[in-house]
């Protein structure tokens, strides 16, 4: 474990991760492997630039959720520490930092070795934080394929900086990756469970197919996810394509309506 004080910190190799993108935006991502690994997540002060304090507004949103829940025992969550005073890694003075664990990305695997009932088990295993997030009255709100990491038989969430209460029906800005947008939120529709299972409709189809869908622009992600895209599996995996069929219906109200549905279908449907 991290002996959570400043000078320790500041004398330990972090490797900076960042993309050159979120640079200029005060995002800092860095990398320790030795005692390790793990990741080291700031934000630097503020500035004038309004995407800079989107991006701001996402880390302290996030920190916020890691304060109230981190000592709750919930399995979405990666065990953490938060840093509360000054800290100078490298060129770079912050005065709050997330450090967590670097666990392997769940969904790097494949399929093609594993049985029907293998895989069944694979994708429930997925349910779980997700469940446990929805009975707490939150849904993520940004789910990806490199936001599920696993540990021990374990997968947890990471990334929580647009994590959304479900008592709140509007979400302000609408940060999401096209990729995995239901297709409501095209139309401006906020962010819901049902958008969330979308996504993971996506996800889930993306590692049992092995292909990645394929777009150049934000109309053509409009384009698969509104009306082009067809669901079609390989033949060894046709049991899951009712499944499927249910999280990625277009109509919004013809969707599985939330994660413990996912679970039911994924139990009762598959034989």
């Amino acid at each position: 474990m991290l002996q959570l004080n400043p000078d320790t910190l500041s004398s330990l190799n972090w490797q900076l991760k960042t993309k050159a993108r979120s640079l200029g935006f005060g995002r800092r991502l860095y990398y320790l492997n030795e005692p390790g690994p793990y990741w080291l997540k700031t934000q630097l002060a503020d500035s004038s630039s309004s995407v800079w304090q989107q991006v701001q507004q996402g880390f302290q949103h996030e920190l916020e959720f890691y304060r109230a829940y981190q000592h709750a025992g919930l399995q979405c969550l990666l065990p953490a520490w938060i840093i509360q005073q000054p800290v100078k890694i490298a060129y770079d003075t912050f005065q709050q930092a997330l450090i967590l664990p670097d666990f392997p990305a769940y969904f790097d695997g494949t399929p093609e070795t594993l049985s029907i009932l293998e895989i069944q088990q694979y994708l429930l295993r997925v349910l779980e934080p997700l469940i446990e997030l929805q009975e707490l009255g939150y849904f993520h709100a940004d789910l990806k394929r490199e936001h599920f990491v696993h540990d021990q038989g374990r997968v947890y969430l990471i990334d929580f900086e647009q994590v959304h209460s479900l008592s709140e029906s509007v979400i302000k800005e609408m940060n999401a990756t096209p990729r995995y947008m239901a297709p409501e939120l095209f139309h401006g529709k906020p962010k819901s469970l049902q958008s969330e299972v979308y996504a993971l409709g996506i996800i889930f189809y993306e590692w049992l197919s092995g292909q990645r869908l394929q777009a150049a622009s934000y109309e053509d992600w409009a384009y698969i996810h509104c009306q082009r895209f067809k669901l079609e599996l390989p033949t060894g995996l046709k049991a899951f394509q009712k499944l499927l069929e249910g999280m990625l219906c277009r109509q919004q109200q013809n969707r599985l309506a939330d994660f413990k549905v996912v679970k039911y279908c994924l139990m009762t449907e598959i034989e």
